[in-house]
């Protein structure tokens, strides 16, 4: 398939001229891995014909989770989600971050279109990636001396989101409120001082009264509804389930002032370790076992249909 941007009737025809019967869309790079392997995993094994779409190839958009969107809408306005052309059966299916589109009930409802079980795709590779493998490829440093620092992948992760619970009550109050500012699911968080350590109370009442500021409401309005959002944030928590609100993008420069810690000094290229680490982390994973079903199911279904 011709990765060149074409106008869309342009990438329709390329689709439908396409030797493959799949075509499955996702959002970023490390997305292109991630569902690659699904696929491969999925469809080889039926002898089904499959292409990897990133959103930056599509035309009239500039990338990312609404542009892929905007081209499903346009997909299923044609009512080419499913298509034949010239005798062949083509289908497509988009893999996109949740992050919390599922509390602002803006999800989009189709089953060719799939959500993250969890925040984004980084929470599912971190959650289910060797972290100390992958550390100790990327920093150049000892197996065994992750080990003994990180003997548990599950307890670091639940440590460094509960650190940041704070941080993800203000981004998500912010979010569902559609308040510009600091607090915001794009930056590492303001409120902890290291990253890994625990919330500076002066740079919260700071950040809070800030929302409130910028919310509107007056202060017993303000600490009602910031209630309620820390309230869901809790429930989340106490069910384990942390990662469906923490950002799993956060975990990356978590870990890696995790790694300064141990080593007691910078690890080498440190400013490429947040872009590098995650795909390190990705490389462990096994997509054969039970995790991945989530990922396989939908695009099992949608090869039935072909």
């Amino acid at each position: 398939m011709n990765r060149l941007k074409h106008s869309i009737s342009g990438y329709l025809r390329t689709m439908q001229m396409s030797r493959a019967q799949v075509f499955v869309f996702v959002e970023g790079e490390i997305d292109t891995y991630f569902y690659g392997k699904v696929a491969e995993s999925v469809c080889q094994s039926v002898g089904i014909s499959y292409t990897i779409c990133k959103a930056q190839e599509l035309p009239g958009g500039s990338g990312g989770k609404t542009t892929l969107i905007i081209w499903f809408r346009l997909l299923r306005r044609r009512s080419a989600l499913i298509d034949s052309f010239k005798g062949k059966t083509t289908g497509s299916i988009f893999f996109l971050d949740k992050d919390v589109d599922d509390f602002l009930r803006i999800q989009c409802r189709s089953d060719h279109v799939v959500y993250t079980r969890y925040y984004d795709v980084e929470n599912h590779i971190f959650r289910e990636g060797d972290l100390g493998e992958a550390v100790a490829v990327v920093a150049s440093i000892d197996h065994q001396l992750v080990l003994t620092h990180i003997s548990s992948y599950e307890d670091w992760r639940r440590s460094v989101a509960e650190y940041w619970k704070d941080w993800v009550k203000l981004c998500l109050f912010a979010r569902k409120r559609d308040i510009e500012g600091e607090c915001n699911y794009s930056v590492w968080s303001r409120i902890n001082n290291p990253l890994h350590g625990p919330v500076n109370p002066i740079a919260y009442t700071q950040r809070l009264k800030l929302l409130e500021f910028k919310s509107g409401l007056s202060g017993m309005q303000f600490t009602r509804a910031f209630r309620r959002i820390s309230k869901v944030v809790d429930d989340i928590y106490a069910r384990g389930e942390y990662d469906c609100v923490f950002k799993g993008k956060w975990y990356a420069p978590l870990l890696i002032e995790h790694i300064k810690a141990i080593t007691g000094t910078k690890p080498q290229h440190s400013q490429a370790l947040p872009d590098l680490l995650p795909k390190f982390v990705a490389l462990t994973l096994d997509f054969s076992t039970s995790w991945a079903e989530y990922f396989k199911e939908p695009l099992r279904r949608l090869i039935h249909l072909l």
